[in-house]
């Protein structure tokens, strides 16, 4: 964020580089919502490219937004929140802080390393989405997959592909990298069933 001058304040809002590469999102709406909801909702941007948010895009905005959502189109659908400039009771902004963007992953938005239960290959899942039954859908909790834990996935990388399921157990967590598979349900599995969970069906 450039700092805020007069009624206004500069926003920047960029992709991770751990989403980049996906298919499923291609183009954004950012939202804008004012202090105690009034005025109404602003859109600040739509149709925004995910090449536009890969460099960056800084908006300017008015000091009453305090932050706001953005969500994607395209395969995936989803919207998360982002946070600017704190209301302050009598409008005076006061310190200036630094808004954080997230981008349009949902959840935390971080990749986890998982091996694949039949052949013991090395898979990397968001945390912010999953395909049920063939839809896009965002995990309620993503702080819930942690490394020893058991998660169904597919090899796709878009709900509308081909899925087949398969057990995987979680290995690393925070990693860097390019999604290559997907969740396809929210819930962890069985951990005392481990990688022989039936309802992991290849």
């Amino acid at each position: 964020m450039a700092g805020a001058t007069g009624s206004t304040y500069q926003v920047t809002f960029t992709l991770s580089p751990a989403f980049t590469g996906t298919t499923e999102a291609d183009s954004f709406t950012i939202i804008g919502k004012h202090c105690n909801g009034n005025p109404s909702d602003t859109t600040i941007a739509s149709g925004v490219s995910k090449a536009e948010l890969t460099t960056g895009m800084t908006y300017t905005i008015a000091q009453t937004i305090s932050g706001g959502t953005i969500t994607s189109t395209g395969d995936c659908t989803n919207s998360v929140n982002w946070t600017g400039l704190a209301c302050e009771g009598d409008g005076d902004p006061g310190p200036t802080p630094t808004p954080t963007s997230e981008e349009p992953t949902g959840g935390e938005g971080s990749l986890f390393q998982v091996s694949r239960c039949n052949d013991d290959s090395t898979w990397l899942i968001a945390d912010d989405i999953s395909c049920i039954e063939g839809n896009p859908s965002t995990p309620p909790n993503p702080n819930i997959y942690q490394v020893g834990e058991y998660i169904q996935m597919t090899t796709g990388t878009s709900c509308s592909s081909p899925q087949t399921s398969y057990c995987a157990l979680i290995t690393a967590v925070d990693v860097t990298g390019t999604r290559t598979g997907v969740l396809i349900k929210h819930d962890l599995l069985n951990k005392d069933k481990g990688c022989t969970n039936m309802e992991c069906v290849e």
